[in-house]
């Protein structure tokens, strides 16, 4: 059986810190081609919760310290949004 690996244009990433107020994953809007994931730093002291606009970030995904999200798929880093459980959470992302 052969696979063949599909070729993406290129990919982003970066990181950030959040807080007790939600916030977009990048200050900037970034188009995505394909997904975007996010990991929790392993040093943080509380979680991060992941979702879909400021006003239900805090009924989201949540990550521990060190946990990764599953692919998100979205065409836009504005459409990710993050909440801390307590200040300076810190993440790292990648996009495709």
């Amino acid at each position: 059986m052969e696979i063949t690996r599909e070729a993406l244009f290129g990919f982003m990433a970066g990181n950030g810190t959040v807080g007790t107020t939600a916030a977009p994953l990048t200050q900037q809007s970034f188009q995505i081609w394909k997904h975007v994931v996010i990991r929790a730093s392993a040093s943080n002291t509380g979680v991060i919760i992941v979702g879909d606009g400021a006003a239900r970030a805090a009924a989201g995904f949540i990550l521990a310290k060190g946990e990764q999200t599953p692919p998100i798929y979205v065409d836009d880093t504005s459409k990710v949004w993050l909440v801390g459980g307590a200040a300076g959470q810190a993440y790292n992302w990648i996009a495709t």
